[in-house]
């Protein structure tokens, strides 16, 4: 009896599990809440974060979204069960329990849709495929971003979510005809395709196809090297001019991955359209970028100037001559001292300003003075002051924010005389600070000014693109260089959201090797936040200390960053003046790696990188870094902390001396150790991005006293020559000139 009572529970309770698992589509029809137990075979691996995952079952598709998915990848088998939770009208299903069944199943194929049928409820949540597009978005892909696809007579929606770490990011988006496969999601009222990786972008024929952007350096007075890679190979095609229909052409004939040409024979502080081509060695089918412009380098004094508005720690300077510079309450003053010096043209970019410190006096008196001033202003600027500029300055506030797409124009910068005969005439002022009384006097921000007419001229074709394009945030596209040199140190500048510049902050944040400080009025995005937490586990001896405005709108980065960082390097904003700064300094106190500034209007907020009009720049120096470290001692001091520099002393009390010669090389170069080689000696040559050109490691290191480098296949051009072993780094600079 008690057999039959054991098997007879037994049947029951299987019946009820089975009966408990529903098909996806009718877990669809469910209402807000209800819990549902379904089945099916997974779409997607951790492409779009670890805690979303999509699932069908041959009757539809459906988002499942938990801390439980971050193990589950595609092609799982499952059984989940939650509770329907949509968000932002998708249909979503909250995990609370799963079982993996089995793995190394095929995905649900994709359904062939067009763009007109595709995007509809009824696909959502399964894969699906349109074929013969072209997307109408240029540039490259970047998390938390949509681009556009269209059939010629229908466009449709491309994102990639705010957590999208796939393969994708980065690489060029495609302007060429393709077909696309993705999972269909939605936003709002938006439908929206989201691929998973490179392979969900289906190329037509047998194209070399360009897997990166066309990359600037080796840059000078007179010429620079253009380089791109691509998945399969062909010839090289560079061609230019000072105009969108170029004009000049440069190619090599070699089939190749990696494709470099030099420029030569171009203008100083000259911008450039540049366009990048690769045919097949068949012939039939080519693959070519978008149109990007370029400068050489300008004649100008290239001077890097940076001032803040509270009191430095000097006790932080690598040097006397590195002092940072503290005006003390004379922001205002120095401001007005630039644009009396104007002699033809002053444009300004301002988030908010008034009048209390006379900053629209002297635009005003410039302006009578035959001065041509132009003015971009946030629509919030209040009416009084807009309307007190005297009629002859040509000016515009930015549409009025509706919060999807555009926010707010953000932009703090300046610019003098871009075109000026006089190459040390031309200036551009930005950082942190907004023109009114308690942002000068008051709050803590910092300014940096660049004498270089190339970056003016890059600056103005920004300015030019909200003020007579009338073209903000989202509307805008990435029209302006990005790459300079000034005083053989690299800059580069971006603008948002057009350029990918949260992309860019992730990337330069994961270069550091020794430390990360960081002050920002909003902080709120874990994409850039967990990068800094990311390298305690990627470098020993690495730390991050940082001060944080707002720990309830900051709550997800807080929690991101405490526990590595601790309560000791992690302050909290507790004074009645606004940190209204927005950098980073990468390295500051590791020489041998690649110090560096990320500072400009920017917050790292959604709204920063999706919305707002910003501008930022990234200054490799060790002495700029040095001058914003010596202010980020200050306020770390001034919020209870006590600063550190990191692990320098380790780095230089090196125990061997080296002497590298020839420099300049043109085909070799011998590294000379005074005493014996060090064991586990590796060996780079790095270029001025930080990229590694050659690497030669133990194995390839021979020679006791004496190791020969070739370097005949290198590009001319100035390269930093790194030796290691263990924990001891020597660095030499050297140039190869040929």
């Amino acid at each position: 009896m008690k057999y039959f009572f054991t098997l007879a529970l037994t049947l029951i309770l299987f019946a009820h599990s089975n009966a408990a698992v529903i098909s996806i589509a009718a877990a669809r029809t469910q209402a807000t809440g209800a819990t549902v137990t379904i089945r099916g075979i997974v779409s997607n691996g951790p492409e779009f974060g670890s805690s979303l995952r999509y699932i069908q079952d041959g009757t539809a598709g459906v988002a499942l979204y938990g801390s439980t998915l971050s193990s589950i990848n595609r092609g799982d088998s499952i059984e989940v069960t939650g509770t329907i939770s949509p968000y932002q009208n998708l249909m979503e299903i909250s995990v609370s329990s799963k079982t993996l069944i089995n793995s190394g199943n095929a995905v649900h194929p994709p359904v062939v849709l067009t763009i007109p049928t595709g995007y509809a409820e009824q696909y959502e949540g399964q894969l699906v495929q349109i074929n013969t597009v072209d997307f109408t978005s240029t540039g490259t892909f970047n998390a938390n971003a949509t681009t556009i696809i269209s059939d010629g007579s229908n466009t449709g929606d491309v994102r990639l979510n705010s957590g999208y770490v796939g393969n994708l990011l980065g690489t060029i988006i495609p302007t060429s005809t393709v077909g696309i496969v993705g999972i269909m999601g939605q936003y709002a009222t938006n439908y929206q395709i989201q691929p998973r990786d490179l392979s969900d972008i289906i190329q037509v024929g047998n194209p070399p196809v360009l897997t990166t952007i066309l990359q600037q350096t080796n840059i000078t007075t007179t010429g620079f090297t253009v380089g791109f890679t691509t998945q399969n190979q062909g010839n090289t095609i560079i061609q230019y001019g000072l105009t969108n229909a170029l004009g000049s052409e440069v190619s090599s004939a070699s089939f190749t991955t990696n494709h470099t040409v030099n420029l030569t024979g171009l203008t100083p502080a000259t911008l450039y359209y540049v366009k990048g081509y690769s045919i097949n060695a068949a012939g039939t089918d080519t693959s070519f970028s978008y149109t990007q412009i370029m400068g050489t380098q300008s004649l100008s004094s290239q001077t890097i100037t940076c001032y803040f508005n509270r009191p430095t720690d000097s006790s932080f300077a690598s040097s006397p001559s590195n002092y940072a510079h503290y005006l003390n309450n004379i922001s205002a003053d120095t401001l007005k001292a630039y644009i009396s010096r104007a002699t033809s043209t002053i444009d300004i970019a301002i988030y908010n300003l008034d009048n209390v410190n006379g900053i629209v006096d002297a635009l005003n008196l410039a302006a009578s003075q035959g001065i041509t001033v132009r003015v971009v202003c946030d629509g919030g600027v209040s009416s009084t002051i807009y309307n007190s500029f005297i009629s002859s300055i040509q000016k515009i506030q930015s549409p009025p924010s509706n919060n999807n797409p555009y926010g707010i124009m953000h932009n703090k910068f300046l610019i003098i005389d871009a075109n000026s005969t006089n190459p040390n005439a031309p200036v551009v002022w930005t950082g942190s600070m907004n023109l009114t009384d308690d942002q000068i006097n008051v709050d803590a921000q910092n300014i940096i000014i660049f004498q270089d007419q190339t970056m003016a001229r890059g600056y103005t074709l920004e300015f030019n693109e909200m003020l007579i394009g009338q073209k903000f945030g989202p509307d805008k596209t990435d029209n302006t260089p990005h790459e300079y040199v000034l005083q053989g140190n690299r800059v580069e500048q971006y603008f948002s959201p057009s350029d990918g510049l949260n992309t860019k902050i992730k990337t330069d944040l994961l270069t550091a090797n020794t430390s990360v400080h960081f002050i920002f009025y909003s902080f709120t995005r874990t994409e850039q936040a967990y990068p800094i937490a990311d390298n305690y586990q990627l470098h020993p001896g690495y730390f991050a200390q940082g001060i944080l405005f707002d720990t309830a709108a900051a709550s997800n980065v807080y929690n991101a960053l405490v526990a590595p960082m601790t309560t000791a390097n992690l302050k909290i904003h507790q004074f009645s003046w606004l940190m209204h700064h927005k950098y980073a300094i990468v390295d500051a106190d590791d020489l041998f790696s690649d110090p560096m500034v990320i500072t400009g209007s920017a917050n790292w907020s959604g709204a920063g990188f999706t919305k707002n009009d910003e501008n930022d720049v990234i200054v490799h120096s060790a002495n700029i870094a040095n001058q914003y470290l010596q202010e980020f001692a200050q306020r770390f001091k001034d919020a209870g902390g006590v600063a550190m520099v990191g692990i320098n002393d380790v780095i230089t009390n090196s125990h061997f001396e080296l002497s590298v010669f020839p420099n300049p090389s043109a085909d070799y170069l011998m590294l000379n150790f005074s005493s014996e080689k060090p064991a586990n000696t590796i060996i780079e040559l790095v270029n001025l991005e930080g990229k590694v050109i050659k690497h030669y490691d133990e194995g390839m290191v021979t020679g006791n006293h004496s190791i020969e480098i070739n370097t005949s296949g290198i590009s001319s051009g100035i390269y930093f020559l790194k030796v290691k072993s263990g924990t001891l780094i020597k660095s030499e600079k050297i140039v190869v000139d040929r």
